[in-house]
């Protein structure tokens, strides 16, 4: 189990804050796993308290497609000596139900099905920051 601790955007319709009692690292046959979902991903006293339970497995899924976010987890590849993979969203228009029409007002040539809206970028980093797979934006 796992609460988010910082909600983001229109989450925050919906759900409160996250205390930091569900940040568990799990020891497991191939080593101790954690995780971190997306903006939690950037808190670096959460990160820290995720270093002292001695993660060596960090998965940090996202849905930030921005090149910054490869150099965001070679980061924390590096600074918490552990692996990471991140699984990141990739989704085209037609994943999503239609919207109103008013909302794409003046942006008709934006609604092509086929368009991406999230390209991915899943990418697994090693404890020396070196990328071992990926980034993939094939979805």
């Amino acid at each position: 189990k796992h609460r988010k601790i910082m909600p983001t955007a229109l989450e925050r319709t919906i759900w409160g804050f996250g205390n930091g009692s569900t940040l568990p690292v799990y020891e497991t046959s191939i080593g101790k796993i954690g995780a971190a979902i997306c903006w939690e991903n950037r808190m670096p006293l959460l990160r820290t308290a995720m270093y002292a339970k001695g993660v060596e497995i960090y998965c940090a899924p996202t849905a930030d497609a921005r090149d910054v976010w490869q150099a965001s987890i070679t980061h924390i590849a590096l600074e918490g000596g552990c692996f990471v993979l991140s699984a990141n969203q990739f989704c085209r228009r037609k994943d999503y139900p239609p919207a109103p029409e008013y909302v794409f007002s003046g942006m008709e040539d934006d609604l092509n099905p086929d368009s991406v809206v999230c390209s991915g970028g899943s990418v697994i980093i090693s404890p020396s920051g070196t990328v071992l797979a990926g980034p993939n934006y094939e979805g």
